[in-house]
């Protein structure tokens, strides 16, 4: 130990009369309430209204958060461009939604099943002939 308060504290610690006190742990307790009863609670508690005001967002918190938000937004921003580009160059739908994708597919199978009126008029008659 270099530091000569520490030398002293520790020395003192080291070699306490045991006559005088139980423990090292209760020299210490009762050398902090010696402290604490001369000074006062409020030298060294943090008052109330300050401990609240900590817990308040800073303005720098703010900017932070501010930064953080337009930076991911522009980040969606560049893969979606991308996406979009990607896709018209490859001639692909990528970029389209998969709400409008489903869509289409929906409406190529109903096209593909579809048969023409004359065909289900000819089937209708046959099942109503075989009904007599």
């Amino acid at each position: 130990m270099s530091n000569p308060q520490h030398v002293k504290i520790n020395d003192v610690i080291q070699n306490l009369d045991p006559k005088i006190f139980k423990s090292k742990n209760q020299f210490i307790i009762d050398a902090i309430q010696f402290y604490i009863d001369n000074y006062g609670k409020e030298t060294f508690v943090i008052k109330k209204k300050e401990k609240e005001r900590a817990e308040y967002i800073r303005s720098e918190d703010i900017d932070d958060i501010k930064e953080e938000v337009i930076e991911a937004a522009t980040n969606e921003a560049r893969k979606e461009v991308i996406k979009l580009l990607g896709g018209v160059i490859s001639g692909m739908n990528v970029g389209q939604p998969v709400i409008m994708q489903a869509a289409n597919s929906e409406a190529q199978e109903l096209t593909e099943d579809v048969m023409d009126d004359a065909d289900v008029a000819g089937l209708a008659m046959g099942w109503m002939s075989k009904g007599d």
